[in-house]
């Protein structure tokens, strides 16, 4: 039993990073209904910023949060105003391919910056170990989830009762319509973009804290595409729970049956998963049917 629970914990902690590399994409999808892949590279530069102020200048750490999610906030803004912004009313393949084209740019300049070596993170959270029963957690993993859960809280709170919250709604349900009723849609793609980039860049922090900062980093974002079509593309409570319930998937499969079949198993779950759910709702668990007229 306690080996269940300590698998459960662990999927629960790694699940919470995964939401949050997810609700980046589902946020981009909800109002511009682009499926963005730039936001791997996002995740790593927003660790890579963290780690130039921090480290490398040696300022105090909340200026170099402040700092590396300004940096992370402008990525996204020149993201969306240089190769996004010329692709509206293209089609969304053009978009969703442009994305792509983004990341590999960003691939190769984050190759030059890293020459092959790796980045740690030195430890900023509370370090130390809390034993309930025979289970031992550590502080810092329980503090990144808890800032994984407080991200969420904050963009839920901002999309449902803010009037940017409205406008993004507005926006996501009909460009045109937002634009007749005189919510500026560019703007709102702009601020989402920003936003979402700034999500991005607390995922890649909590991620870079455990992973280092090396080059498979920003392939995590398959993971989170993965978890946002599980979830829906097109909902914020659904990126969470998928998150959390492929975590602890992951962590029950990787601890019961890697034993029998010798490995590997944790790596292909969530794909499992994703199988099925595409071949059962295709719209995710969480995501809208949407029937449109041709």
């Amino acid at each position: 039993m306690n080996f269940f629970l300590e698998l459960t914990i662990n999927g629960l902690l790694t699940g919470g990073l995964y939401a949050l590399v997810a609700l980046g994409i589902v946020l981009v999808f909800k109002a511009t209904e682009v499926v963005s892949i730039a936001h791997g590279q996002f995740l790593v530069f927003g660790a890579v910023f963290f780690w130039v102020f921090y480290v490398g200048a040696g300022f105090p750490l909340w200026l170099s949060l402040l700092l590396a999610l300004a940096s992370g906030a402008l990525l996204g803004f020149l993201t969306e105003r240089l190769w996004l912004r010329p692709l509206i009313g293209q089609p969304l393949f053009s978009s969703f391919l442009m994305t792509f084209g983004i990341f590999m740019f960003l691939d190769g300049i984050l190759q030059l910056i890293l020459k092959g070596k790796t980045w740690g993170l030195p430890s900023f959270l509370a370090t130390g170990t809390i034993t309930v029963g025979d289970i031992k957690l550590f502080v810092g993993d329980l503090m990144s989830f808890a800032i994984c859960l407080a991200v969420f809280l904050i963009t839920m709170i901002i999309f449902r009762y803010t009037k940017f919250g409205l406008g993004m709604r507005a926006t996501a349900e009909s460009h045109q319509l937002a634009q007749s009723v005189g919510i500026n849609v560019r703007v709102i793609f702009s601020l989402v973009w920003i936003i979402s980039a700034m999500i991005a860049v607390v995922a890649g922090i909590t991620a870079a804290r455990v992973m280092d900062i090396h080059f498979p980093l920003p392939w995590l974002i398959v993971k989170g595409l993965v978890v946002a079509m599980v979830g829906g593309l097109d909902s914020l409570p659904g990126a969470l729970a998928a998150g959390l319930v492929l975590g602890v998937l992951e962590n029950e499969a990787a601890g019961y049956l890697d034993p029998i079949v010798g490995g590997g198993i944790k790596e292909v779950a969530a794909y499992v998963v994703l199988l099925f759910i595409l071949l059962v709702r295709p719209q995710g668990l969480f995501g809208l049917i949407r029937i449109k007229r041709v």
